[in-house]
């Protein structure tokens, strides 16, 4: 019966293989059996938990296909349930001591011996390695891997050895589904009191948010994001007194609880809680402050309640992204600094969402608001480290000011090392003086700090493809393609990859996946066609976008770059002087993109990167 019972239970998984959301309790429902029972079942049989279970039977069954070869492995992950062809990476890896790319390319690697013929005894032991018919073939290569392998394995932890931390998206137990806005804010809160602590390597709201309301393993959740500990937490109460739980848990090498504490304070400490708790959580893990950090976390700080509540609104209401949404994010700043014009944090949402542009204002006007409110909020509090974030890439990209952006890059990331804005645009900063070591530096330090982030393996891609690294280009493109389909710097990447190989169709397909009515991608596939010898579709490509210019605004910069690829000179300088003028993005970045080599010898280039004051490159 028990051997029944399994192969029911095998059988019922497979049945719903693709379905992601299948689970502990979709499985105990269609086979009939309690949760509870199901699970002790499992225990005494198998002496795991039913969702170890379905998981390897997932697993098995991707051995299965990998071995014959019929799909890519991202295929193959969404085909066995994953939704994450990065996370089924880790846990197949992690199963069967081999990364599922290797197998594929080699299928005698290893042996299925995870399902067990109905027959065949429990406590039948395995079978000697040396028994195994990859070592029964003779074949020196195959035993050269699994001894790679294994090596590999005995050596490095198959856990981030370094001090890392993501703090889940709390939980509303306030009974008020109305206070989500506060639960989100107190959440990016927390991480943004950790994340002052340089030696620890703090994961980004963004890429835990992915975890809201998740039934995915603690352990699952910590290899995803590549960290050994997790902070859960709860908001109790969010009225006159806030009651907020947190439970840290380190998750590798062995599991183990290390926190356990609720805080209760009037609602003006609220600021002194978060401190509070992520001096706590330094403590537990064992990281040794420095003076300064000591100082931040221990200082005493109050609010009024109603001004941080409107600025917590406000911040959510940003976050939404909408036309709306923004209108509604700035009556809210406004109403927390009507009612204490002292306080920072503000003026801190107003910088952040007048930035933004993209309501309604000019650029400039934009710029100035921004600034404005950037400035007050500094000269309350100079820590505020999204602050100076929002100034260094206003400076760097709307008024082309390179030191003071710089400048406020560096006391962005001084305030708060993890703060993974700072780090991906800063990259872009290096980028443009040819500092390629630094520029790459900082593009992975975003990616490990934002670990589900597509946009920003596909900006590491492209600055690997720029530093001649073409292998990480290729992966780090791919990479971003995993997260997001169409990642349209990572299609860049691939297109720039397949130029060099002289592979044309192939560099024609990634382009042409690109937005249709985008000029951006117009400027890939004119360069793309001019590169393979189709000049007649690239000078289509150029009267489709001068017709449409005759109507419509066509950023001149991209007609520009068009221009340069035709050898029509004299128009593309026309163009740039345009778009100089006008301050168009990407101007700046002329030396980055390969349409502009054509041009690059004229003195006219030359002269342009002296008034961009930025360093000429000729080739």
């Amino acid at each position: 019966m028990d051997q029944v019972l399994i192969k029911k239970l095998t059988d019922t998984v497979l049945e719903n293989l693709e379905n992601e959301q299948f689970g502990v309790e979709e499985l105990s429902e269609q086979v009939g059996v309690s949760r509870s029972h199901l699970h002790r079942k499992l225990k005494l049989l198998k002496g795991k938990s039913v969702s170890q279970f379905i998981r390897e039977v997932r697993l098995e069954e991707a051995m299965k296909l990998l071995q014959k070869d019929v799909a890519t492995v991202s295929e193959i992950a969404y085909r066995v349930g994953f939704n994450s062809p990065s996370y089924f990476n880790k846990v197949f890896q992690h199963y069967y001591k081999v990364a599922p790319g290797e197998l594929k390319k080699n299928p005698q690697i290893i042996l299925p011996e995870k399902l067990r013929d109905d027959n065949e005894s429990e406590d039948k032991p395995a079978p000697s390695l040396w028994n195994r018919p990859v070592f029964k073939t003779g074949s020196f290569a195959s035993i050269l891997i699994i001894l790679i392998i294994t090596t590999f394995y005995l050596i490095f932890p198959k856990y981030p050895s370094e001090y890392s931390v993501a703090v889940l998206p709390f939980h509303n137990l306030t009974g008020q589904p109305e206070n989500e806005y506060f639960v989100e804010g107190v959440h990016g809160s927390l991480i943004g009191e950790l994340g002052q602590i340089s030696s620890l390597r703090v994961i980004s709201r963004t890429s835990t948010l992915r975890f809201k309301d998740s039934k995915m393993l603690m352990e699952e959740i910590a290899n995803e994001l590549g960290v050994n500990t997790l902070v859960e937490g709860s908001i109790i109460g969010a009225g006159d007194s806030l009651r907020i739980m947190i439970r840290l848990v380190q998750v590798f090498p062995k599991e183990k609880h290390l926190l356990a504490q609720e805080y209760n304070d009037s609602m003006e400490k609220v600021l002194n809680i978060q401190s509070t708790a992520a001096y706590e959580i330094a403590q537990k893990i064992n990281i040794k402050l420095s003076d300064q950090e000591e100082k931040l976390l221990s200082e005493t700080r109050t609010i009024h309640p109603e001004t941080y509540k409107n600025y917590l609104r406000g911040l959510y209401h940003l976050n939404r992204g909408t036309e709306e949404s923004f209108q509604t994010a700035l009556d809210y700043f406004q109403q927390a600094i009507d009612r204490d014009p002292g306080d920072p944090l503000a003026y801190a949402g107003l910088a952040m969402g007048y930035a933004h542009v993209g309501h309604g204002l000019s650029a400039d006007e934009a710029f100035t608001r921004a600034t404005r409110a950037a400035d007050k909020a500094l000269r309350l509090d100079p820590t505020l480290d999204e602050v100076h974030t929002t100034l260094a890439i206003l400076y760097l990209y709307d008024k082309w000011d390179w030191e003071k952006s710089k400048n406020a890059f560096q006391s962005s990331l001084a305030a708060n090392p993890n703060n993974e804005i700072a780090h991906a645009h800063f990259a872009w900063h290096h980028e443009l003086f040819g500092d390629m070591e630094s520029s790459i530096y900082h593009a992975e330090k975003a990616i490990q700090i934002e670990p589900t982030s597509s946009t920003y393996y596909s900006w590491l891609a492209l600055l690997y493809f720029e530093n001649n690294e073409f292998e990480k280009a290729e992966s780090m493109a791919k990479k971003s393609l995993e997260l997001q389909e169409n990642s349209f710097y990572g299609l860049v990447t691939l297109n720039w990859l397949s130029l060099k190989k002289n592979h044309h169709e192939e560099a024609i397909a990634y382009v042409e996946q690109m937005p249709e009515s985008d000029s951006h991608s117009k400027v890939f596939l004119a360069h793309t066609f001019i590169q393979t010898n189709q000049r007649e579709k690239a000078i289509a490509i150029w009267h489709e976008l001068e017709k449409e210019s005759q109507r419509n605004w066509v950023n001149p910069v991209h007609r520009a770059m068009i221009a340069s690829c035709l050898g029509l000179t004299d128009k593309a300088f026309e163009l740039l002087d345009e778009g100089y003028e006008q301050r168009v993005y990407p101007i700046t970045y002329l030396n980055f993109y390969p349409a502009t080599q054509y041009i690059r010898r004229d003195p006219r280039y030359k002269h342009l990167m002296n008034k961009l004051n930025i360093p000429y490159h000729e080739n």
